[in-house]
């Protein structure tokens, strides 16, 4: 994998979980490698109150590196709302970035459906009180999580759909609404056909790139262990989707990263756009 040239543009990895214990042996040198490649703004994303402590010191750490609050929604069985908000005390404005992931699980943990709501609802109130966008968690709970979002107006809020499994009818309406679409290596599988689609009619002001690592890992290093610098195979398939220079795509969705999680979320999150007009056309 070779590295890139001085001046290229600045690469954002928008969902990974660095602070797992997966990288604990050899962190320093994960970093190391991400930067060779380009990846210098990583948002390691908490999934329990423990976890968050980990991601909040890994973004102390290290430059670049930003974390997130959340309780992820298979744990729903194990936390309550009041948990949720608890970790308000963990914030440190320009460290802690986002509230997430949070959402629905029901492909993994269905039977938890009825807390796992009542902890989504207690993220969008934590999300409101620190004023933060929201990482949504969405697997085989479309229309369920966005009634939850449409029933409390959550959507001003800005956020972003991480890993996203729905078709271009649900990228239509989580773009309407100012929220991002975040593309993991899934993308680059040969039978990623849906994921392409969507990518393809979205406007690129629109699109995040992330790892979820350690999972997901893009090809051609399916099966191993993921890494933030395996991005690059990920915003390449993008950006050939996109008809764009790698470069290209990793300027606009790096401008994207910032905007939704470096201070700019509120200006994106008001404006409403017709939704006939946000995907582009798939000619």
């Amino acid at each position: 994998m070779s590295s890139v040239h001085a001046g290229s543009p600045v690469i954002a990895d928008a969902h990974n979980h660095l602070h797992f214990r997966a990288f604990s042996r050899d962190l320093d040198d994960i970093i190391a490698r991400a930067r060779e490649q380009g990846v210098l703004a990583m948002l390691t994303v908490s999934i329990d109150e423990s976890d968050a402590h980990r991601a909040i010191h890994v973004a102390g750490a290290y430059s670049g590196v930003y974390a997130s609050l959340g309780i992820h929604p298979q744990n729903a069985g194990r936390f309550s709302p009041e948990d949720v908000l608890g970790l308000a005390r963990l914030h440190n404005p320009g460290r802690t970035v986002a509230v997430g992931e949070t959402g629905f699980d029901l492909y993994r943990t269905p039977e938890s459906k009825t807390k796992q709501r009542d902890l989504f609802l207690a993220h969008i109130s934590l999300a409101r009180q620190l004023e933060l966008p929201l990482i949504i968690h969405d697997r085989n709970a479309h229309e369920e999580t966005v009634a939850v979002l449409d029933e409390t107006q959550a959507w001003a809020l800005g956020g972003v759909f991480h890993c996203f499994s729905g078709d271009t009818t649900l990228a239509k309406r989580v773009i309407s609404e100012g929220f991002f679409v975040s593309v993991p290596g899934v993308i680059t599988y040969k039978n990623a056909t849906v994921i392409r689609q969507v990518v393809s009619q979205t406007p690129e002001e629109f699109l995040l790139v992330e790892t979820d690592a350690p999972y997901l890992s893009p090809e051609p290093f399916r099966g191993k262990r993921n890494e933030p610098a395996y991005i690059r195979k990920t915003l390449e398939v993008v950006a050939s989707l996109k008809g764009k220079t790698p470069e290209n795509m990793a300027m606009i969705t790096t401008e994207n990263f910032n905007r939704l999680f470096l201070g700019k979320t509120a200006a994106v999150a008001a404006r409403k756009t017709n939704p006939g007009e946000l995907l582009c056309s798939s000619d």
